[in-house]
């Protein structure tokens, strides 16, 4: 998954998430950050949050994948 995750490309391949022996609330949590759709401070900008885009950890700008690969 983690490969996947940082070779994604135009092809969605999130059907090798669901045949992963781990809790199904793993499997829904790894299945929302394949898709993108964690809110992340760059998600809750575009839904007209007020705030900081910066990440709490360092300067970037947080993104899903700064945020899980990146920092």
């Amino acid at each position: 998954f983690y490969m996947d995750l940082i070779n994604s490309g135009p092809i969605p391949r999130s059907i090798h998430i669901w045949k992963v022996k781990v809790p199904l609330r793993i499997k829904i949590f790894m299945w929302f950050v394949h898709k993108q759709v964690i809110l992340t401070k760059d998600n809750l900008l575009k839904r007209r949050w007020v705030g900081s885009s910066q990440c709490c950890f360092c300067d970037h700008d947080e993104t899903i994948q700064h945020l899980f690969i990146d920092c």
